[in-house]
């Protein structure tokens, strides 16, 4: 219980930029367990506050099946119906089905939000360790290179501080509320600040220590995406 409180009360610290909550999780005993146990309890955290938030979403919006019937009923009372039906007795039918499928593709938009909300139970947490993982061997490899003095466990304890920015996502209670890119640059501004203080560099090369991963990995799919371009193109041109 300990642990957990040390490493909220990091996070907390380390979402208001202070130097000194990177270089106590860098220098704790395990800042790579601390780091992973913020992680995993943010990532639980805002995945059950979204679970919350899509079911007042759902709740919130109106029955389906009574708006189906409403506006299907004013619909059918239009006067333009005679005239198109007596062009082609058919059209009526034709509109039901179209009409009918257009409602139930809306019906699994909604269920598939919830159930999506109470997958991320075990997806949130999952997914951000993983990017911490990445992303922090990436960064140490760059900082490393730029001149920094910080080992791989020090450097990934400092990274999983960037994760405090995520509470943001905690407004995803309020039905419909969105946070945008926010916490993508506030957890940039997290890793830039663990970085520049864990490996002890200067404020330019701190800033391509953080910024350099996200780059590779940009290029990367770029480049994956023109080679599965091409590969597509070659196949489709042989079979032509």
């Amino acid at each position: 219980m300990d642990s957990i409180v040390a490493s909220l009360r990091l996070g907390w610290n380390a979402l208001l930029f202070k130097e000194e909550a990177y270089e106590e999780m860098s220098e704790s005993a395990n800042p790579v367990v601390k780091g992973l146990i913020l992680i995993v309890i943010v990532g639980v955290v805002i995945a059950l506050f979204n679970l919350v938030g899509t079911g007042l979403e759902i709740a919130s919006t109106p029955n389906l099946d009574k708006m189906q019937e409403t506006i299907y009923f004013y619909m059918r009372q239009m006067p333009f119906w005679e005239d198109i039906l007596r062009e082609d007795p058919t059209a009526l039918q034709q509109f039901e089905q179209g009409y009918n499928m257009g409602w139930d593709i809306a019906r699994q938009v909604f269920a598939a939000s919830l159930g999506s909300a109470a997958a991320g139970i075990i997806g949130t947490p999952l997914g951000l360790v993983f990017r911490w993982l990445i992303y922090g061997l990436l960064a140490y490899l760059f900082a490393r290179w730029l001149g920094g003095t910080g080992n791989l466990s020090q450097t990934l304890g400092a990274l999983a501080l960037a994760v405090a920015p995520q509470v943001v996502n905690l407004l995803t209670l309020i039905p419909f509320v969105q946070v945008g890119s926010i916490v993508a640059v506030w957890g940039a501004l997290c890793a830039y600040f663990g970085l520049k203080t864990v490996h002890k560099l200067s404020w330019s090369r701190a800033l391509w220590a953080t910024l350099l991963p996200f780059i590779l990995v940009i290029a990367v799919l770029i480049l994956m995406g023109c080679l599965g371009t091409a590969i597509l193109g070659a196949v489709i041109g042989g079979q032509s």
